[in-house]
């Protein structure tokens, strides 16, 4: 369990001390505070733990230009975001510091670790809705500057830069819908607890919603649930074609909702004997370079996530130099749809397929 937030509120009541006389014992202004209650300030720090935000202090003496990175793994989907952030901070004059952390654990360390460092600010890129929040919680108690990338906060008061997944599932359903689809599964992300994806239930809920303003079948046995990543992707492609047997029943088409997924689930259709796009219909939500080069080439939902980098690291900037905003921006980008080969399974009768769809199709 998360350890509890300690604020110099805390080790002001512990010490029996104003909040002003810690500050100025965490700050070395020591002229006008006696020894003895020094002495009871640092003791009660001690028992309690306290870390004192020399964030705050750099930036009043003006002895840091640098922000720490945190992201919650190395993958092609969060690189772009280190992309975005160096471009904006550096240009501003800033060192970004770069720290990976998979667990809750490992994001309190890294935190520990820059604000030891000094550093400005901070910004955020996380899997989870819920895995960090203590720790966001602790960093807002003490006034530092921070932004989350992507993580779905029902926190108003804290800085925000999202991708519209939930809109990327309704554009991914919507395409498969106007090429005549009635019939679309869905390979959903990781959506239980403890640790539920974010994007994963914004794009299931996205597919479902679309689903159901269609007047579509939303069925249980459509519902592949499977991690995001090549192995969970191969297994989904396998459960299906092991649940839905019957070719009569089966679906025509499948929204994935995460590009490492997709790319093994379409080599279990392939190896299975699926037609592509013959046989089913593929979206994905993720744009990385691959998707443009497996066969058939995969229509993918691109997400802005280099964007959602360059816009995190602005606010941060505007935050640090002009100090907090009187509230905390909440800024959604919108996805954009890559129409490539994996779409033109199941057309409208009499509906004509167009370009590499219909090359495809007549092959």
């Amino acid at each position: 369990m998360p350890k509890e937030v300690v604020t110099i509120k805390d080790v002001a009541k512990r010490a029996g001390v104003a909040i002003s006389t810690v500050s100025s014992v965490t700050n070395g202004h020591n002229k006008h505070v006696g020894q003895a209650t020094r002495e009871k300030v640092l003791q009660a720090i001690k028992e309690l733990d306290y870390r004192p935000n020399a964030i705050a202090r750099s930036m009043v003496k003006g002895t840091s230009t640098t922000v720490g990175l945190v992201l919650s793994e190395v993958s092609p989907l969060f690189d772009p975001v280190g992309t975005g952030v160096e471009q904006v901070l550096t240009a501003e004059g800033f060192q970004v510091f770069m720290a990976h952390a998979q667990d809750y654990e490992d994001e309190e360390r890294a935190i520990e670790t820059f604000r030891s460092k000094q550093v400005n600010g901070f910004i955020f890129m996380h899997r989870s809705r819920k895995a960090s929040y203590d720790n966001l919680q602790a960093l807002k108690e003490d006034n530092v500057p921070f932004v989350v990338i992507n993580q779905g906060l029902e926190d108003s008061e804290i800085n925000q830069v999202m991708c519209d997944d939930f809109g990327a599932g309704r554009m991914g359903v919507q395409h498969l819908v106007s090429l005549g689809h009635t019939r679309i599964a869905t390979f959903c992300g990781p959506m239980s607890d403890p640790l539920p994806w974010h994007s994963a239930l914004e794009r299931h809920r996205g597919w479902r919603q679309t689903m159901l303003e269609n007047n579509l079948p939303v069925r249980e046995d459509w519902i592949i649930r499977s991690p995001y990543s090549y192995e969970g992707g191969y297994a989904a492609g396998l459960e299906f074609l092991r649940t839905i047997k019957d070719e009569q029943e089966r679906p025509t088409a499948i929204f994935i909702a995460n590009d490492t997924m997709a790319v093994w689930a379409l080599k279990a259709l392939l190896e299975a004997g699926v037609r592509l796009p013959q046989d089913m219909a593929l979206v994905a939500v993720g744009d990385p370079p691959h998707m443009a080069f497996t066969y058939p080439g995969l229509t993918a939902l691109e997400l802005p996530i280099m964007e959602a980098g360059r816009v995190a690291a602005r606010i941060l900037v505007n935050w640090i130099r002009k100090g907090k905003p009187e509230y905390a921006q909440r800024v959604l980008l919108n996805c954009k749809l890559k129409v490539r080969e994996s779409c033109g399974a199941y057309l409208l009768k009499g509906q004509e397929a167009e370009g590499d769809e219909a090359k495809l199709r007549s092959a």
